[in-house]
């Protein structure tokens, strides 16, 4: 193995050969090559036996944690490709740009649009994430979980001010991110009714009344029977939910009847705070189609 010593003489050995000394062009190679060298060096190591180098990665700012219990969640050194994806998600909607968010959303998301135009229309108004709640979530770190036995991701990011979820999964498309928004008629209804915001936290801005920590929050969904609705739900009217606060699963009660719908409530005071807000999110399979989920997340 050739040392640095060797490096740095070996131009000026050459041109003394010649009985005039090294020149200023060799001075000029030999330093370089010793810049070089002292990089290589500081950057990997090999054995004695010439071993390939063993080179050292130094991570990159921010983590993304992962949806365990733990105090002190793990923490990766680049953002997963689910991760990934939401960032460039937020980032379009930050932007206002619905062309660029559009084929970012599952097969079965862009369905629940009549048209890319439609979606254009109502992207940031009809519960997907608003501009300004894209710009501070953007700034938030990223926490995800595993659902529906690995096949979904949800990825979520909480504020003082803001809370959302996305769901992450291998469509037909690829991998994509579930995140239709609210129907404004034809569909079964659902909605937060602890903390009452109505759906997709949509009445926050409207004084809604604040999460009752005295309390399970609580989310209700109405009886497709009940709502004026033609051909299938985009909704659904799920039997059962799975829930999050910040990446950490808690159990959900099984649901009980309200008025011509249902009702599920999610005792989330085992779940770990430290007083700052949390974000807690539902998710649910929407009808019998196993590739079909939504979410809602609200600021507790």
């Amino acid at each position: 193995m050739r040392t640095t010593r060797d490096v740095l003489t070996e131009p000026i050995a050459r041109s003394s050969a010649t009985g005039r000394g090294p020149s200023r062009p060799a001075l000029a190679a030999a330093a370089l090559a010793a810049v070089a060298v002292l990089g290589l060096t500081t950057g990997c190591t090999a054995d004695a036996e010439g071993a390939a180098p063993t080179v050292t990665i130094t991570p990159a700012p921010g983590s993304v944690a992962t949806g365990s219990a733990s105090a002190e969640p793990a923490e990766t050194p680049y953002a997963s490709p689910a991760v990934a994806l939401v960032r460039q998600y937020l980032d379009a909607a930050a932007a206002g740009d619905a062309a660029a968010a559009w084929p970012l959303l599952s097969p079965e998301s862009q369905a629940a649009y009549p048209s890319e135009q439609q979606f254009a229309s109502a992207f940031g108004r009809d519960g997907t994430v608003t501009a300004e709640a894209a710009g501070q979530l953007l700034a938030a770190p990223f926490t995800e979980a595993t659902a529906a036995e690995g096949v979904v991701t949800v990825v979520s990011a909480t504020t003082e001010a803001e809370a959302d979820a996305w769901l992450v999964r291998e469509s037909s498309a690829g991998l994509r991110i579930d995140d239709a928004g609210v129907p404004s008629t034809g569909d079964s209804v659902y909605e937060w009714t602890n903390p009452a915001v109505g759906p997709e936290d949509a009445a926050v801005d409207a004084g809604a009344a604040p999460f009752d920590d005295s309390a399970p929050a609580s989310v209700s969904f109405a009886s497709p029977a009940s709502a004026d609705a033609e051909g299938p739900s985009t909704v659904g009217y799920p039997n059962g939910l799975s829930a999050w606060v910040d990446g950490v699963e808690i159990p959900v009660d099984e649901p009980v009847s309200a008025g011509s719908g249902r009702e599920f409530t999610i005792p989330v005071g085992s779940a770990p705070t430290d007083g700052a807000p949390r974000g807690l999110t539902v998710m649910w399979q929407v009808g019998t189609d196993p590739t079909h989920f939504r979410s809602s997340t609200v600021l507790l």
